[in-house]
């Protein structure tokens, strides 16, 4: 049974873990089989998986309880995974469609996973048609990020819709070390590099710090956020949406404005927040700021967590729709500038001496510090070609993040064949419906879409 010692970025994410702000991220999958009967999939599925089993790390990694070693952030390898601790099963009601389906996903999402074991679950839902199934993957961040976690999953599928048998999505570990990382010398070389890399930016925040505080504003980031509804502390209630684009059409959009489509997506939640906090709240006269989070692997396909944080501002403060998109489209291309810079230790970093007065303040119980940024935004890239699931087609896949106090609000979108899939996540308990801040989505994009090109319908729900 060994017993190791998590970084300080996955310990962190463990030390948060609280009702309010359970610390784990998750996807919504949604199949067709082609025989018609979802139920007998699943229990056929479950049948195969229905005895204890031995899983690779992350997923056989338990938090180690007591005061020092939590304090040192160890996780100890079990043995065996018991498949009744981690794999559930749900039945919608007969009648039951779409709203119904994700108001079951927000209660599966806002339960907090048991620490006591690995940290992860998979829950199947049956019921909303014959031939349809869900699937909900969570799993706590400091096991597996929203780009881990998704490697995993489609490590798990297969474009052959005959392949059978595929290996369980938690039976998908890390892949072989190269010999670099085999070497003792070399890998000691590489975390002591990495190391003085992460102090670099520790220095460079610093720095910018200084210079803001001292009038001379000249790094291209921005912390500074307006008091806002999305301002505060948040309890475990949770409000889901989940919208579906085609991504062909947010191309042809993002080319007809010179941008890329990451950079629609950020105008897209601005102009959508600017409508959603003016109509049910009270939009700030100065613009809100976002978390954007940058995947530094590198081409390094194994399992964990690994991300940088840039900040920029969403221009809500600009009326008009193109000097927004303009304004939105300089920001993050100055916050890629000013990141492109440093190697990803010093992104890693940068983005923990931006986020430790906040971050700290909770690890204390502080619930009402200052945030660095009032939400996250995040653009996961995924495959295009149709995936299958021992013959089950994978239809839809929406993301689903994690909120804090002070952070109240998370958009993430992935893209999977020809569609983008977004989910909203907001605090139930203080933010108005999210539905309308999705609805406001849609309506950003027809705007644009007028705006940019002839009008004509590229989202549904």
């Amino acid at each position: 049974m060994a017993i190791k010692r998590l970084s300080a970025t996955d310990a962190t994410w463990l030390s948060l873990e609280s009702p309010e702000m359970p610390m784990h991220v998750a996807f919504l999958m949604e199949f067709h089989c082609p025989d018609g009967d979802a139920e007998r999939f699943v229990r056929r599925w479950r049948a195969r998986h229905a005895v204890p089993f031995t899983a690779p790390p992350p997923w056989n990694l338990t938090p180690v309880r007591g005061r020092l070693a939590e304090s040192l952030a160890l996780v100890r390898e079990v043995d065996e995974i018991d498949p009744a601790d981690h794999i559930r099963q749900w039945s919608l009601p007969a009648g039951a469609g779409r709203d119904e389906l994700v108001e079951l996903v927000t209660r599966i999402h806002r339960e907090q996973l048991d620490l006591g074991k690995p940290p992860w679950e998979l829950h199947f839902v049956t019921g909303q048609s014959a031939d349809r199934f869900a699937a909900v993957l969570k799993a706590h961040h400091s096991l597996l990020d929203g780009v881990s976690l998704v490697r995993v999953i489609t490590g798990g599928l297969s474009p052959d819709a005959e392949a059978r048998d595929l290996p369980p999505f938690f039976t998908i570990g890390p892949e072989p070390d190269d010999a670099a990382r085999a070497n003792r010398i070399a890998a000691l070389f590489t975390a002591v590099r990495g190391f003085f890399a992460v102090l670099a930016g520790v220095a460079g925040a610093a720095r910018d710090a200084l210079r803001r505080k001292a009038g001379r504003v000249t790094a291209q980031q921005t912390y500074r956020q307006p008091p806002s509804v999305l301002d505060g502390p948040i309890t475990g209630a949770r409000d889901l949406s989940l919208r579906r684009y085609r991504l062909s059409e947010i191309k042809r959009l993002a080319r007809a404005a010179d941008c890329t489509v990451n950079d629609l997506v950020l105008y897209l939640v601005a102009t959508a927040l600017r409508n959603y906090l003016t109509d049910h709240a009270e939009l700030p006269e100065r613009p809100l700021t976002a978390g954007v989070p940058t995947d530094l692997r590198d081409g390094d396909q194994r399992a964990g967590t690994r991300a940088g944080l840039m900040f920029t501002t969403l221009a809500t403060d600009v009326e008009d729709p193109l000097r927004r998109l303009a304004a939105v489209k300089d920001a993050i291309d100055a916050a890629k500038r000013h990141m492109g810079a440093m190697s990803p230790g010093a992104v890693i970093g940068y983005g923990l001496a931006t986020t430790f007065p906040w971050v700290f303040a909770l690890l204390l119980g502080i619930r009402s510090a200052p945030s660095s940024h009032p939400m996250g935004i995040s653009n996961i890239p995924g495959p295009r070609e149709t995936l299958f699931w021992d013959g089950a087609r994978l239809d839809a896949m929406y993301p689903i993040s994690l909120l804090m106090h002070g952070n109240s609000l998370n958009f993430t979108c992935f893209g999977y064949r020809d569609e983008l899939f977004l989910g909203v996540l907001g605090a139930a308990d203080k933010l108005p419906p999210i539905e309308h801040l999705t609805a406001a989505v849609d309506a950003a994009l027809a705007e644009l879409d007028g705006v940019l090109a002839p009008a004509t319908a590229v989202g549904q729900s």
